[in-house]
């Protein structure tokens, strides 16, 4: 190196410096040589990378409104078929929600004992007779007969009803019979409690005659919505029988008549029977009882009446048991059978025994012709 002062060309040579002994060295360890790190490949860029268009923005649907349906109230949720998705396209059920739907499905749909008469479209009466809907329930039952028992001197009681349509019938046509009205009407479960004023199963003359086609009504319902009477029930002296209904098949045709007989005096008096019956039944008698039959013609509340004088020496229970015979046998020959009895109004007072007894009578349901039924 070279330095120059002011200017001045004249060289100044340097002066040395005295190099380091090689021992001076050997006293530190020495730095190990400088290793450079690998650099990591750049990342790899494709010369034509495909071009997406940015998702499409959907504008949030407003709450749709639906009407309410019967059984519903307006908070119900709404369910997974009418919720609208995001998508545009609508959303799958849950599997829970299709599980709760299959198990909902298989239970309602029980079906009630097979009868001829059952119609599964017939609206149930009450819960019940209702089928019921939580899973693995057994299948509802639904009642075949129907009790109807009288008690004290005006209450009816009819159990095991079905069908919502048997209830409005006894209710639209039964009440309106009874002219004195009702005190007391209760329908609850399966069972229909009605008491009527001015006591009409002990009443006498018009009323009784009225209380006869009341129950005459009670039947004919019952034989429409396609109910028989089988038997009566008697659980002991204290309670009244029970009349016993069982499901057949229905007869809008039905016609249904009430008798009253009168032991101490041979006298019947039919109360609503056509009037070709009526005369024939009497001619009938005259064999039996000669000069003994008398026939009156129905008076203006419907009756008519057939007395048979009792002379001779025969008794007076085999009177009875003859003229019942040959009433019973006539009535089933012309369509017409015993289909219960009830007792009514008020003791004889000139026989001893118990109240007066209704016998009701029923048309036989209508046969067919042959060439319809291989059809």
């Amino acid at each position: 190196m070279q330095a120059y002062h002011n200017g001045d060309a004249q060289y100044y040579a340097q002066s040395g410096y005295a190099q380091p002994q090689p021992a001076y060295y050997a006293q530190f360890t020495p730095y190990p040589p400088y290793q450079s790190q690998p650099v990591a490949a750049p990342f790899p860029t494709y010369p034509q990378a495909a071009q997406y268009d940015s998702p499409k923005q959907f504008p949030t649907p407003g709450p749709v409104r639906r009407k309410l349906s019967h059984g519903r109230t307006a908070s119900t949720a709404p369910t997974i078929q009418n919720t609208p998705s995001r998508t545009g396209t609508p959303a799958a059920p849950l599997k829970s929600a299709m599980k709760k739907q299959i198990d909902r499905s298989a239970s309602t749909g029980a079906v009630p004992l097979a009868r001829r008469s059952t119609n599964e479209s017939r609206q149930r009466v009450n819960s019940l007779t209702r089928p019921r809907s939580r899973t693995g329930s057994i299948n509802a039952f639904v009642p075949d007969h129907i009790f109807v028992s009288l008690h004290s001197a005006g209450e009816l009681r009819i159990d095991n009803i079905a069908y919502q349509s048997t209830l409005d019938d006894l209710r639209e046509l039964v009440l309106p019979m009874w002219p004195h009205g009702i005190e007391v009407e209760d329908s609850r479960g399966d069972g229909w409690r009605v008491r009527f004023a001015r006591s009409p199963w002990t009443s006498v003359g018009i009323d009784g005659m009225l209380a006869q086609r009341l129950i005459c009504t009670l039947y004919t319902v019952l034989a429409r919505q396609g109910y028989s009477h089988v038997t009566t029930v008697q659980n002991g002296s204290p309670r009244p029988g029970k009349l016993v209904f069982v499901e057949t098949q229905a007869d809008p045709d039905v016609k249904i008549f009430a008798t009253m007989f009168s032991p101490s005096k041979m006298r019947l008096r039919l109360l609503d029977a056509p009037r070709e019956l009526v005369e024939d039944f009497a001619s009938s008698l005259r064999p039996m009882f000669p000069r003994k039959v008398m026939s009156y013609g129905a008076n203006e509340d419907g009756v008519h009446v057939i007395e048979v004088k009792r002379e001779g020496f025969r008794s007076h229970e085999a009177e009875r048991n003859l003229f019942y015979a040959c009433m019973l046998r006539f009535f089933n020959s012309a369509g017409f059978k015993l289909d219960g009895s009830i007792p009514l109004g008020r003791k004889d007072p000139m026989f001893w025994g118990s109240r007066k007894e209704a016998w009701i009578f029923r048309s036989l349901p209508m046969r067919r012709p042959e060439s319809r039924q291989k059809q």
